[in-house]
């Protein structure tokens, strides 16, 4: 069974199927390293591992195509190639897919290499180096005290919205086009409290040029 191997950046805004799949690819996990062939990919699992997998494989972007190719469509080499460099010079992860089997991981480009060959104009061979990729949430940390001794309880919250710093001033100049609800939302307070603290009465009216108390 021929197996798809994919990269992609930006949630598949850019896509680059290899034209030709490597005859293998070592898998690093940790300490040990796996090599299997590519048609054997899906009989492979690492399961609970902490350590981040590394692939590394070699293959080539030939400068027209052949019976060893995947595809009929393929890529320009020098295109290709300048594609793969130029996700590996944003530092940011792409996603490493193989069609059938359960591999799909968000890696980082660690190393890239890539060359012509002498007798073989214009068709590019290359090595490629992948790290797996996890993504982290940071979640913010809070302190309580409880209520039986006072000891400081810490929890967790991933939601928490970060306090205002905004300076609001004492009074405001209405100019036209002013609301009560659109003067409240830009200092941080509700048109009903600007209303009381006002003595504004139904049906909250505003001229330009008029002062209103902020708090």
């Amino acid at each position: 069974m021929s197996r798809e191997i994919w990269l992609s950046y930006n949630n598949n805004a850019e896509r680059l199927r290899l034209p030709v799949n490597p005859p293998e690819i070592s898998i690093g996990n940790g300490s040990q390293t796996t090599t299997v062939d590519v048609a054997g990919i899906g009989e492979v699992a690492i399961i609970n591992d902490p350590v981040l997998k590394t692939f590394e494989f070699s293959s080539f972007f030939p400068s027209s195509w052949g019976p060893y190719c995947e595809y009929k469509d393929i890529p320009v080499p020098k295109q290709a190639a300048a594609t793969i460099s130029k996700w590996k010079a944003t530092g940011k992860p792409i996603r490493f897919l193989v069609s059938g089997t359960a591999w799909n991981f968000a890696v980082t480009i660690e190393d890239f290499v890539y060359r012509e060959e002498g007798g073989d104009v214009e068709t590019i061979h290359f090595d490629l180096s992948l790290r797996e990729y996890k993504f982290v949430t940071i979640r913010k940390l809070d302190e309580k005290k409880t209520a039986a001794n006072g000891s400081k309880k810490v929890t967790t919250s991933t939601t928490a919205a970060r306090p205002s710093t905004k300076t609001v001033p004492a009074t405001y100049k209405v100019k036209s086009g002013d609301s009560l609800w659109k003067i409240a939302k830009a200092n941080n307070t509700t048109w009903q409290k600007l209303a009381e603290i006002n003595k504004i009465k139904a049906p909250y009216t505003i001229r330009p040029g008029q002062e209103l108390k902020l708090k």
